[in-house]
């Protein structure tokens, strides 16, 4: 009884998030100066005299990227607690970095837990 009733209940969960995908968009403009919204039928036009990308979106210096060729421990602050572990694989930078220690440096990383150090030699 209750694998069926977690298989309806699943089952209508996925149709209603179909039906939710599937549903018509607005089409329409927006007046600049009321901002009212103004249907039409049909796909709204591309403007082309807007440029896509703006000139503020463009990174102009990147962050460096660490090749980490071994499993590679990633820490809350330098030298502090462990919070897990990263498999060899590029990985991005936030472009903070501690002093030289011991021939190596601290270097921070984006992972899944949020921003984290990792000891790089």
């Amino acid at each position: 009884m209750k694998k069926t009733l977690s298989i309806t209940a699943a089952l209508a969960l996925t149709l209603s998030l179909t039906a939710v995908a599937s549903a018509d968009p607005i089409n329409g403009t927006v007046s600049e100066t009321s901002g009212t919204v103004t249907e039409t039928s049909g796909p709204a036009p591309i403007s082309t005299t807007d440029p896509i990308i703006k000139p503020e979106e463009v990174v102009l210096v990147p962050t460096p990227m660490i090749e980490i060729a071994e499993r590679t421990y990633f820490y809350n602050a330098p030298n502090g607690e462990k919070l897990g572990a990263l498999a060899s694989q590029k990985i991005d930078t936030t472009g903070n970095r501690t002093g030289v220690v011991l021939g190596g440096e601290w270097v921070e990383v984006y992972t899944w837990l949020g921003k984290a150090w990792i000891y790089v030699a």
